[in-house]
């Protein structure tokens, strides 16, 4: 019987680092192009001092 040595590649800590930096910088894009839709503020064409004004008041 001729048993195949499978060898499975080790992951250095470093490739896990560089996925997990990815992973991030993904969701963060993702979440740049999703903010217009779940945008929270009353009105979204006055700045952010307006709009924290109106939320304070």
């Amino acid at each position: 019987m001729n048993k195949e040595n499978i060898t499975k590649e080790k992951i250095s800590l470093i490739d896990h680092i560089g996925n997990l930096i990815g992973i991030v910088v993904i969701g963060f894009i993702l979440f740049i192009l999703v903010w217009p839709v779940i945008d929270p503020t009353p009105n979204k064409s006055s700045t952010l001092k307006e709009n924290a004004r109106n939320l304070t008041n």
